[in-house]
């Protein structure tokens, strides 16, 4: 659900909280007074603003005050920053699929109720092929549309990086407040109920915030659908992706299990030597391994082993995931850029690696994003 969608009835602009409520009966009884771009937006997506109710719409209610009590909370901002990009325009698709189906129903019908039927049956069709008709409807010719794909998928590319920065300086940075209370725990500066206490309220934050960040991956899945049917339409299919993996291994020693593929990720769970696992991915010089308890997580790539011939391990770089980006300034990085990179001279060639980007960049988010769920679920735990 995007964040905020705003429309104009005369001199007056209303938030889309007035709506959350409504039901399609009051959308007929609104008949012509409302403005066709509205039912072409709001009508996709109300079923989703209903559930969610009106704090979802402010930044303070999906992340909080920023009362000084939440050490994380300039990181929280950063990531929910990011999603202004993915939910203003994620309605691209349902929006001009809606767009045609509603034309049709309207000129059926005749009144504003076909359209708004129109408009229903028309978003669902554009959820994957919406961006496509856009481009058409341009009438622009094949370079011109490739020169636009190129355009856009390489601010998509940098939004993404810019995403996965800001969800891992959160990150970092819940895991850094629940070693301290461990820490303090230890020292004796905190009683076992004060830590507690303490460690249950920064594992909420740590759930909100990994809502927060599933929320986007959501975005980017359906956006990067949209940019392959218009790779795809442009005959710049990317190749396939591998399948997925999953590689009997052991362990060569005893180590820390890590949140993502870099050495200074925090630590979400430990191995034991000769211990048993299972790999389903390698990205920059580590495995994703899990174990028999599910507890998943990075370790080097280096110090694990084929099982039964104790083998090192050689999974080819076409079936790696992607590196993730670095952040150079911790908060300052997290927020999508504000001049985005020129984009590469635009060719069926180009679209097609930007689109193999696109779809690399949004497969390592989603594992990322998979593997904080287990750690959050199983992490933020006093040591016993």
């Amino acid at each position: 659900m995007p964040w905020h969608i705003e429309w104009k009835r005369g001199m007056g602009v209303r938030d889309l909280n007035d709506w959350g409520g409504m039901a399609m009966a009051d959308l007929w009884r609104l008949g012509g007074r409302l403005p066709l771009a509205v039912v072409l937006v709001v009508l996709p997506a109300l079923s989703g603003c209903a559930a969610s109710g009106p704090q979802a719409f402010t930044q303070e209610g999906r992340v909080g005050p920023d009362d000084g009590s939440d050490s994380c909370h300039a990181y929280a901002v950063a990531l929910d920053n990011t999603g202004d990009f993915f939910g203003q325009d994620i309605l691209t698709g349902a929006a001009v699929g809606a767009a045609g189906g509603a034309l049709l129903g309207g000129l059926a019908s005749g009144n504003l109720r076909g359209v708004l039927i129109g408009a229903v049956a028309g978003g669902a069709v554009g959820a994957a092929g919406g961006y496509w008709e856009a481009l058409q409807r341009q009438s622009q010719n094949t370079a011109q549309i490739e020169s636009t794909v190129t355009d856009n998928l390489t601010q998509e590319n940098q939004e993404i990086d810019a995403t996965q920065i800001a969800f891992d300086n959160d990150m970092d940075c819940r895991f850094r407040q629940a070693a301290s209370i461990e820490a303090q725990y230890k020292a004796g500066t905190l009683t076992q109920d004060e830590a507690a206490a303490q460690m249950a309220q920064v594992k909420t934050l740590a759930q909100r915030d990994l809502a927060l960040a599933q929320t986007i991956n959501g975005q980017i899945q359906s956006r990067g659908a949209q940019f392959d049917t218009a790779a795809t339409n442009l005959g710049a299919a990317p190749e396939a992706p591998p399948p997925a993996m999953s590689k009997p291994a052991v362990m060569r020693y005893a180590e820390p299990l890590l949140l993502r593929p870099d050495p200074d990720a925090p630590v979400v769970g430990q191995v034991a030597r000769r211990e048993d696992v299972t790999i389903t991915a390698v990205s920059a010089g580590y495995a994703l391994v899990q174990t028999d308890d599910g507890t998943s997580g990075y370790t080097r790539l280096a110090d694990v082993r084929e099982a039964g011939s104790y083998r090192p391990v050689y999974v080819p770089p076409a079936e790696q995931l992607r590196p993730p980006p670095r952040a150079t300034d911790a908060v300052a990085a997290a927020p999508a850029a504000e001049t985005p990179a020129s984009a590469p001279p635009a060719s069926a060639d180009t679209v097609r690696r930007l689109d193999g980007s696109n779809a690399a960049s949004r497969d390592a988010f989603a594992e990322n994003v998979t593997v904080t769920q287990s750690a959050v679920s199983n992490g933020f735990q006093l040591a016993t």
